[in-house]
């Protein structure tokens, strides 16, 4: 795939035509996940999150058992990017999975930025755009010790300068759980994210008293969102019939 992002679609052409495999089309669910309660945060924080938008997509199901550099074949893909509310439990339909029968073992996809080989900066869609050329808008408040602040948190995600280039920035990890026979046969795909576990990795307490809780892209704030996004609990996928 290192000639360009498209050539995971020539991979995916080439393995509809093994024997045995046959195209297909798999509906892709997106939705959130409700917060009944505050979110217990660090060093004592009480966070309340109000709006949680995140550009996601695109999406890449891979036969291998290693997303990335390594997924020369996509077993299937959706090219589009949506913005998803998380704190929304609802199951919303965004398009379809195309690809054909077999075996995915790892997913990888990008939060609505996307990088390219032959192009020096990544590049938003849609879902970005609308989101003003980020990936993930956090708001509510942040409580201790009685004292409430209101908090705003804008944070592109995407592959930066040094790393590499021309892969989505977010892949399955050896720890991630996930394998399925895709069989083309009333099956439909539920990607369900959760934000808790992106805000109580937030240190409120530093941010505070610098007295800057509009997070930008400099802060430790914000790097930690990245990582939390990035590297720490994923989505669940969930397959069932349609």
């Amino acid at each position: 795939m290192r000639a360009e992002r498209l050539v995971l679609l020539v991979g995916l052409l080439a393995g509809c035509g093994r024997p045995g495999a046959v195209e297909t089309s798999i509906p892709l669910m997106v939705a959130g996940t409700e917060l009944e309660a505050p979110i217990e945060g660090r060093d004592g924080w009480s966070i309340e999150l109000s709006r949680a938008d995140l550009a996601f997509g695109p999406l890449y199901l891979c036969s291998g058992v290693k997303a990335g550099d390594l997924c020369e074949t996509a077993r299937a893909e959706w090219v589009d990017s949506i913005v998803v509310d998380v704190l929304d439990p609802e199951a919303r339909y965004v398009g379809d999975l195309h690809g054909s029968t077999g075996w995915t073992r790892s997913w990888m996809y990008d939060l609505g930025i996307v990088s390219l080989l032959a192009k020096q900066n990544a590049e938003p869609l849609s879902a970005a755009e609308a989101l003003g050329g980020v990936s993930l808008v956090l708001e509510g408040t942040a409580s201790k010790d009685g004292a409430i602040s209101p908090f705003l948190a804008r944070a592109p995600i995407q592959q930066e300068e040094g790393t590499e280039k021309g892969v989505p920035v977010v892949r399955k990890s050896a720890a991630d759980p996930f394998e399925h026979e895709i069989t083309g046969e009333d099956e439909r795909l539920l990607v369900r994210f959760d934000a808790a576990s992106w805000a109580r990795e937030i240190d409120f307490t530093s941010a505070s008293e610098e007295g800057d809780l509009e997070f930008t892209s400099e802060g430790q704030a914000m790097r930690a969102i990245r990582n939390a996004v990035v590297a720490g609990p994923r989505p669940r996928f969930e397959w069932g019939e349609e």
